[in-house]
């Protein structure tokens, strides 16, 4: 099937209909004028389905209720709250109040999620807070993008959401709404865009207004050094649109559009759920290195907390891991509703003795008399000086036990994460949990 075909179908199940986006607006439309009613406040109707570019479904409303410039941020905060309040009130539905860099109200009306967000009414020069820059991204959106464009984007968020890429969430850590608009525009379609992709190098940087003349300073060079797609924020010279994309993302991204290329087809289109046995996963595992799963209560907080609290308790272990002589293979972290699990797939065992590496033999006395004094069996191998010693640990989830006892912040282990890992477990990997064994099922590519 030909990709003009293929972005047909998928239009067809994806892309909203008149009506769709017709109910969506005047939904917004009688909530801000209630706004402009009760308060004298104006608004700005952001978000995708604002601008077109929403997947059919997603009837979200995202009002932010434009402050004057001058306005405290305590004033802003606690006034916010009130029209947030109010809103769902007149309008009977559910909510609650969410934190991001200032307190809204998010919640339910009529079957839209509707999020009440307080900003600055400011100049894109005069930015006072993150969510101050929004309005500015739709309005420049909306000039800038054309009606293919928008169906373009849909197309490429499908695409992003079947390979588990789309979300700039610090648990996906993939392709925001924002960032797929401003790459289709920036390419011009989804077709020019993956073509484009499939060719990128180590590192991509794009700057669709041109902020700095084809060559980023270098201070923005610094700040964006270990950021491997850098697109320029058209509104924020200073601020990269793709900053949290991981670099395993980028790389999927770019072998995915390569693939699509290779053999278009309707598949890179729908979500794909591992298609496996339990049986086919215990074979896949038997072929493999040694599991060890230490299992625990799910720390009790934000995904946005949790998922990089998870990540830099995943690089310790394997550092200390690793420090202690056990190679690992693959390893991996699942946040469940109830229970989060590390698992490590490595040679678990390892021999009582170990070789400790000296100096070599013409490295001076002074080296050989410190070594063969610390080491009484120094023996020369090659052309240095080597001695056999005893292991510490020979058994990796003895290496476990014992390094997941006692202070755990203090060996590194973030703050939310070492509450609950206190009364860890080791788990059997095969344990009946849907999500769990589907995780592992995905990392060691079964059934996929």
């Amino acid at each position: 099937m030909n990709i003009e075909r293929l972005r047909e179908k998928v239009l067809e199940q994806h892309y909203p209909e008149e009506e769709e986006l017709e109910e969506t607006q005047e939904k917004y439309q009688e909530i801000a004028d209630f706004i402009e009613e009760e308060f004298g406040l104006e608004t700005h109707f952001a978000g995708s389905s604002a601008r077109g570019t929403a997947m059919k479904g997603d009837r979200d409303i995202d009002i932010f209720v434009l402050f004057p410039e001058n306005i405290k941020r305590t004033e802003l905060e606690d006034r916010g709250l009130d029209v947030g309040k109010a809103v769902f009130n007149e309008f009977s539905g559910d909510f609650e109040i969410e934190y991001a860099e200032h307190p809204y109200t998010k919640g339910e009306i009529n079957g839209h999620e509707v999020e009440i967000v307080p900003c600055h009414d400011v100049s894109p020069d005069d930015i006072k807070s993150a969510v101050d820059r929004t309005p500015h991204h739709s309005r420049w959106l909306k000039e800038n993008l054309t009606e293919e464009q928008r169906k373009d984007v849909v197309v490429l968020k499908v695409f992003l959401r079947s390979g588990c890429l789309y979300g700039s969430s610090l648990k996906v850590r993939g392709f925001s709404g924002y960032l797929c608009e401003v790459l289709v525009n920036h390419y011009g379609s989804f077709e020019e865009l993956v073509e484009s992709v499939s060719q990128w190098g180590e590192r991509e940087v794009i700057d669709p207004e041109d902020h700095h003349g084809g060559e980023l300073p270098e201070e923005l060079e610094e700040k964006f050094e270990s950021d491997r797609l850098v697109v320029i924020d058209p509104v924020d010279p200073e601020r990269n649109v793709a900053s949290v994309l991981s670099m395993k993302n980028y790389s999927e991204f770019i072998y995915r559009c390569w693939q699509f290329l290779e053999n278009p087809g309707i598949n890179f289109f729908e979500k794909q759920e591992p298609d496996y046995t339990e049986f086919e996963l215990k074979q896949e595992m038997e072929k493999r290195g040694d599991f060890l799963v230490i299992r625990f209560e799910t720390p009790e907080d934000v995904e946005d907390v949790v998922y990089p609290q998870m990540r830099k308790t995943l690089r310790r272990l394997e550092d200390e891991l690793e420090k202690h002589d056990f190679r690992i293979f693959e390893s991996g972290f699942h946040a469940g509703d109830e229970k989060t699990r590390i698992f490590f797939e490595l040679k678990r065992e390892l021999p009582e003795i170990q070789e400790q590496k000296g100096p070599k033999v013409f490295h001076g006395h002074d080296h050989l008399e410190q070594f063969t004094s610390k080491y009484e069996n120094a023996y020369v191998k090659g052309d240095r000086l080597y001695a056999k010693t005893g292991r510490e640990y020979t058994d990796a989830k003895d290496f476990l036990k014992d390094f997941l006892s006692g202070e755990l912040e203090q060996k590194g282990i973030p703050g939310n994460v070492a509450e609950k890992i206190v009364d860890f477990g080791f788990a059997d990997p095969l344990e009946s949990e849907e999500k769990w064994l589907n995780y592992l099922a995905r990392k060691l590519q079964v059934g996929n």
